[in-house]
């Protein structure tokens, strides 16, 4: 696997900060338009049933948006932490190279392809009930 040279560091690094800048936007656009529209704006004046469901959805829905938002930040945050530590583009759970395609294209990787992979399989079905 190819090693990762100072200059391909360098271009990641401007990746996640721009990931980093594009994501506290739509962090903040998402807070504005939060505070922008209240659960009456959801449901009206004299909600019945239903339209309080509908609210409730709603604002259970923009508050996940915003969770995931805060994971994205601290996933930016801590690549850009691990770029400057020697073991960034190492995974974690190999030790192998994660390899610059991956990065390229998910600069928060912490798993090699194959780690990942086994990871996903491993606690895919977390979250599903079963009998």
């Amino acid at each position: 696997m190819k090693t990762l040279t100072a200059k391909m560091v360098r271009q990641l690094e401007a990746q996640l900060k721009t990931q980093r800048a594009a994501m506290l936007e739509a962090a903040r656009a998402e807070l504005v338009r939060g505070e922008e529209q209240s659960y009456a704006t959801y449901a009206g004046e004299v909600p019945d049933v239903g339209d309080q469901a509908a609210a409730a959805l709603m604002v259970d829905f923009d508050n996940e948006i915003a969770r995931r938002h805060g994971v994205a930040m601290r996933n930016i945050e801590d690549a850009l932490k691990r770029i400057k530590e020697p073991y960034f583009g190492v995974c974690i759970d190999c030790g192998d190279d994660i390899g610059i395609e991956r990065l390229t294209v998910f600069p928060t990787a912490i798993r090699c392809v194959t780690c990942q992979g086994m990871r996903e399989k491993t606690y895919a079905h977390g979250a599903i009930p079963t009998l």
